[in-house]
């Protein structure tokens, strides 16, 4: 494999089936769970709007990663936009804001440790030295959604600080735990697809659980009550054997969908057409 620069570099096959693990780490926090399940803004919910909601998070990252200032200024002034609106009322299990910067810093922890683990579940751990790189380059995920600079963690000990303080928060409404659980599973689809969002879970919902749960830390495992076998963990090393192999054969091949969001992000904008 090639040296490890930057969150680029950590691009693999398994991305697509460890997402909505990520989307788990990051709801787990009460005021991103309950921000989702709260909002008004219809648009930006998986089950309701499933095909925008994969078009514009992966637009998202691959803005963040690949793309260049000009890019990241329209996404950062657009998710601005949409987060003003995403807000906790009276009635609200607990207080939140889409623009808190507290809440906005960890998805963007989280959204590194979505690349961090595509990367590491394969190959291993990244030395010290490639942590560090990627790091300092993925400043651009919590820039993007408008983390100040100087909030970013330079060194993996303040990320770690980051991370374990967002840990001893997490926690979850019975409401969001059901809501996860459906994108674990791929049950979301149906709200939308009907019938063939049905064919899909039948199809795909007990794989891509297994590889949501393996995918997961204890602690989120714990918070979403899901069960994890020693037979489970075989089948989860069998995935990542499979997709091992894979990328060791085909290791330039996975940025390229990423960096197709990017033309089209570009190409909607040239048009006049939107985004988000």
């Amino acid at each position: 494999m090639r040296t490890i620069r930057t969150v680029g570099d950590l691009v693999s096959p398994l991305g697509g089936s460890i997402n909505a693990a990520n989307v788990i780490m990051q709801l787990a926090v009460p005021g991103v769970g309950q921000g989702v399940i709260e909002s008004a803004v219809h648009s930006g919910r998986a089950d309701l709007h499933p095909v925008k909601r994969a078009r514009t998070t992966t637009t998202y990252l691959a803005v963040a990663v690949f793309g260049n200032e000009d890019d990241r200024a329209y996404v950062r002034e657009a998710v601005r936009r949409i987060h003003a609106r995403v807000v906790s009322g009276p009635d609200s299990v607990t207080p939140y804001s889409a623009n808190s910067p507290k809440l906005q810093l960890w998805v963007a922890v989280c959204l590194l440790k979505y690349f961090v683990d595509q990367y590491e579940y394969l190959h291993g751990p990244l030395t010290d030295a490639e942590y560090e790189r990627v790091l300092r380059d993925g400043a651009t995920l919590g820039t993007t959604l408008n983390v100040r600079p100087g909030a970013w963690p330079v060194t993996r000990e303040e990320y770690d600080s980051v991370w374990r303080a967002g840990l001893d928060e997490v926690s979850m409404t019975d409401e969001v735990r059901t809501y996860l659980a459906a994108l674990a599973d791929l049950r979301f689809l149906e709200v939308r697809l009907g019938r063939a969002g049905y064919a899909i879970h039948r199809a795909l919902g007990r794989p891509f659980r297994l590889v949501t749960r393996g995918a997961l830390p204890p602690e989120f495992r714990a918070v979403m009550e899901f069960e994890w076998s020693s037979d489970d963990q075989r089948a989860f090393a069998r995935y990542l054997r499979l997709l091992r192999a894979v990328h060791r054969l085909t290791p330039g091949l996975w940025s390229i969908p990423w960096k197709a969001y990017l033309v089209d992000l570009r190409l909607r904008r040239r048009l006049g057409l939107p985004v988000f």
